[in-house]
């Protein structure tokens, strides 16, 4: 893998609460100057998570998020010729006609992503970094599906259920309680502690995920994979910073479930 030595040194500290020196959009126009069409491609496949709340948000007529790949016009048209767009998305958009079906199938599309990502990035951070992210939101998942008595099987409807997490999160599905594996059980401990403060309970998954994307980069030099883990955690730290005072129950809802 190339070295980036130069983009690594140039990246300055990243905080939750404080406000980046280089915003996301300014480091993504670095890289694309900066690094090979290979590993360009690797910090695109990121925006996808983006793009897809973007396309929800379309449907929806709502605002997007600039850090995506489209602006409002070009995703437009995307949509409509299927151009620059992943195949499961494109299959999503050939099965439902109507805006209604496709919101109300987007927890699929979810799903689609990141099994999409995971095989289509076998090793490196992203592939850790896509497991990991998802198995965080299965937990969240099936944790707020035992906090507001929803039924978790149709949570996880779209989900591989050969999954080993998937199997076990359905073998709890009738029990009082989700005791999810042990790596996992500083994060139901947050999720309980600050269950009753949306904005704070979002604080405290942000931070849970920020930790674990920074413990990923620690044994990398300035590579790629390095770079890509910046990326992430300036994604959680603008996350953060455009977050008001209305919007935490929304945006926590967001965090743990597919849709």
């Amino acid at each position: 893998m190339a070295e980036y030595y130069f983009i690594g040194t140039a990246l300055p500290t990243l905080s939750i609460g404080v406000k980046p020196e280089l915003s996301f959009k300014e480091l993504y126009d670095m890289l694309v100057q900066n690094v090979s069409p290979a590993d360009l491609e690797k910090a695109g496949g990121l925006l996808w998570s983006i793009d897809l709340m973007n396309i929800r948000a379309f449907w929806l007529g709502m605002p997007l998020d600039d850090r995506g790949k489209f602006t409002p016009k070009e995703l437009e048209e995307a949509l409509l010729v299927r151009e620059g767009l992943p195949d499961y998305l494109v299959d999503y958009l050939d099965r439902y006609d109507s805006v209604e079906e496709r919101l109300r199938y987007f927890p699929s599309l979810n799903a689609s992503l990141f099994q999409d990502a995971i095989a289509r990035f076998p090793d490196g951070f992203l592939k850790r970094y896509f497991t990991m992210e998802r198995e965080i939101r299965l937990i969240l998942t099936a944790l707020r599906a035992k906090t507001i008595g929803r039924d978790v099987a149709l949570e996880l409807q779209f989900e591989d259920l050969t999954d080993p997490l998937v199997m076990d999160i359905l073998a709890q599905k009738d029990s009082s309680d989700y005791i999810p594996p042990s790596e996992y059980e500083d994060l139901k401990a947050l999720y309980q502690n600050a269950l009753a403060n949306p904005k704070e309970l979002h604080r405290a998954i942000l931070d849970y995920r920020f930790r674990k994307v920074e413990e990923m980069e620690e044994n990398e030099q300035f590579s790629m994979d390095r770079i890509l883990g910046y990326m992430v955690r300036l994604m959680i730290v603008e996350s953060w910073e455009s977050l008001n005072e209305n919007d935490g129950l929304a945006t926590t809802e967001n965090l743990s479930t597919y849709g």
